[in-house]
């Protein structure tokens, strides 16, 4: 995983806090960097990302604007689980 410190700060943070002011790409690239697969079928708002354990992650895509802070804690705790970064 080539998740650095800064993103691993940011990463525990929202699994832990309130996880509000994110936005589609920055959570992407931490998913991206934790080795998890870009979405196959991006028609639509929803893409779902899947790591090579299997584990999946679901993200709305609204274009501009914040993301909802479930979608986000998922992804931090989904990440977390996974080793990417220690809590």
């Amino acid at each position: 995983m080539d998740l650095r410190d800064g993103d691993c700060r940011q990463i525990v943070a929202a699994a832990s806090g309130k996880a509000t002011g994110y936005r589609y790409g920055q959570v992407a690239g931490w998913l991206a960097r934790a080795d998890f697969a870009p979405p196959r079928n991006t028609t639509g708002t929803h893409r779902v990302w899947r790591h090579p354990s299997g584990r999946r992650v679901q993200l709305v895509d609204k274009g501009a604007g914040e993301m909802l802070p479930v979608y986000v804690k998922r992804a931090a705790k989904a990440i977390i689980d996974l080793g990417g970064c220690p809590e």
